[in-house]
């Protein structure tokens, strides 16, 4: 009995400490100044403003951001754009290039159902997401739930991507390994 007691007051003792601990580490993230109001973060398709816009007129340009320990996998088919669409998926060290938006409230909950988060093939959820001058964003964006595949990429999609990626200035060698992929598509088929 001696031994519980003591291994409950050691365990309660590291609680504490672990929860005052945690209290002074300030996980952070910039969130917007209004509850109408919600970051996104685009890394595929949504890179492109003038996609983005036909689904979110609000939408405002924040800042470049990337997302650490993420890839762009393609693990979506798409029958409309015949060809594979974007999600992110774990990896150590890996990192997804971005621009965060501000875009209303209202208009992210049309977009899910643009998005397919009803049906349960796309999820929104919030990360977080680092600007160019060390400031970290609370941003929302879309994966995939179930990732199939990989798939081959499609060209139109790939397209949105690489406009979007030159007209926000993503950095060239993303930029570049888009234009590739793009090219080994086209000569695949």
């Amino acid at each position: 009995m001696k031994n519980v007691i003591k291994t409950i007051s050691i365990l309660l003792m590291t609680l504490c400490f672990s929860f005052s601990q945690a209290q002074e580490f300030d996980t952070g993230g910039k969130n917007p100044d209004s509850d109408d109001i919600v970051y996104h973060f685009g890394y595929g398709s949504n890179l492109d403003e003038d996609y983005m816009r036909q689904w979110t007129p609000s939408l405002k340009f924040v800042t470049k951001a990337q997302l650490p320990n993420f890839e762009i996998q393609f693990r979506k088919y798409s029958t409309d754009l015949e060809g594979g669409i974007s999600s992110i998926i774990p990896k150590p060290g890996g990192l997804v290039e971005g621009v965060i938006y501000e875009i209303k409230k209202s208009e992210i909950e049309a977009l899910d159902i643009l998005e397919d988060v009803p049906l349960g093939i796309y999820s929104r959820e919030t990360f977080k997401v680092i600007a160019p001058g060390g400031t970290w964003y609370n941003a929302e964006l879309y994966r995939v739930m179930n990732p199939k595949g990989p798939f081959t990429p499609s060209i139109k999609y790939l397209g949105y991507m690489i406009k979007g990626a030159k007209m926000h200035g993503i950095n060239k060698p993303w930029i570049d390994h888009l234009e590739k992929l793009r090219v080994s598509v086209i000569n695949r088929k």
